[in-house]
């Protein structure tokens, strides 16, 4: 009979604020794509020692199951279901490499339209 040598190391928990930075940053890394811009409260927060990502919801449900929202602006002139499905697909991607997460789904809701920066 092998007996096998196991270690065990403890868990991980990811908290639902990584994930959320992670999207966060994820949405800038698309071209024509922005985050929301941070309102009074998202200041005072930061202020307070507490990371904000407007825009970005992170729902985990009963059977442990990701779903992130995302609130975006997309730059005037773009195609704006070609810029969304690009950012679904970059926090798809960034999400599942960096800490190996199923998601459920990706939803984009676009909140405006912002004029190319000069």
């Amino acid at each position: 009979m092998t007996e096998l040598n196991r270690v065990d190391l403890g868990s991980v928990r990811i908290h639902k604020q990584v994930i959320a930075q992670l999207a966060f940053m994820a949405i800038q890394e698309v071209a024509g794509a922005s985050p929301i811009p941070k309102d009074f409260l998202c200041h005072l927060k930061e202020l307070a020692g507490t990371p904000c990502y407007p825009g970005v919801d992170v729902t985990i449900d009963g059977n442990h199951q990701v779903m992130i929202d995302v609130s975006i602006l997309v730059q005037f002139g773009d195609n704006i279901p070609e810029v969304a499905r690009q950012v679904q697909q970059m926090i798809r991607e960034t999400i599942e490499k960096t800490v190996e997460i199923d998601l459920k789904d990706v939803h984009v809701n676009i909140h405006g339209i912002e004029r190319r920066k000069p």
